[in-house]
């Protein structure tokens, strides 16, 4: 995809998110290219992000790596692959692991805990477990539905590389991305650096160790587009939470 294409069809996201007439720049025909692959048309979000692809081949992620982005079946795949995860809805479930008794064992000795405590404690550990793994995709949506609206697009689908947030910058010539973490102490070693000169700016959402040096254990006062520091708040997500688990 052409990069003024792909601009077109930001300001084109831009224009339909803020309730604006919906309209390519001026002076730009979409006619001019071909959009639709068969009977599908894509969408034109996932049109962005698969021109950054072809502009970063290298964050394809491993798992997507068969997929070819020069041909329909590749490209096709990954547009599915975006679209369930854009439209799945989340919901908490028990993990299927099994507890060890060993952990019981350590508690009842350590901690006087009764039989019947400790079962409880598995039951209430495993639920806790799948929470902790539903807290980062949530996040996701949360900054998506404020970032979405200025340009940016959200990497739904786990397909690009460490990157969660991505928007192309027209006056630099130069992608912007963004990559998200729920917690400070979570590893990740993707390199900071993509093609072009442009780098990843890192977040996490909270501290894993208290410090008298922070008013909060949070972190939203630094997120790195700052435009959008006085949208995005904790207690924002845990409402956002509340309104997308009711």
């Amino acid at each position: 995809i052409p990069s003024d294409l792909g601009y077109a069809i930001a300001q084109t996201i831009i224009n339909h998110d803020q309730g604006n007439d919906i309209k390519p720049p001026e002076n730009f025909s979409f006619s001019n290219y071909k959009l639709v692959t068969g009977k599908n048309m894509y969408d034109p979000k996932f049109q962005v992000l698969l021109q950054f692809l072809k502009d970063n081949p290298d964050r394809l992620s491993s798992r997507s790596k068969s997929l070819h982005l020069d041909s329909d079946e590749g490209i096709n795949a990954l547009h599915e692959c975006y679209l369930r995860s854009k439209e799945q809805k989340l919901t908490l479930s028990r993990p299927t692991t099994i507890p060890d008794d060993a952990v019981s064992v350590i508690l009842q000795q350590c901690c006087g805990f009764t039989q019947a405590q400790t079962d409880q404690i598995k039951v209430e550990h495993q639920l806790s477990m799948s929470a902790e793994n539903l807290v980062g995709a949530l996040l996701e949506r949360y900054i998506a539905q404020v970032l979405e609206p200025h340009g940016w697009i959200w990497c739904a689908g786990d397909f690009i590389r460490a990157i969660d947030f991505i928007k192309y910058n027209k006056s630099k010539g130069l992608w912007e991305a963004v990559q998200v973490k729920n917690r400070d102490n979570t590893e990740n070693s993707s390199s900071s650096a993509i093609r072009h000169g442009t780098t990843i700016e890192k977040w996490f959402r909270t501290y894993s160790k208290p410090s008298k040096k922070r008013a909060t254990n949070t972190n939203w006062e630094n997120f790195p587009e700052e435009e959008f520091r006085d949208q995005l708040s904790e207690e924002g997500f845990l409402q956002f939470i509340r309104n997308y688990l009711a």
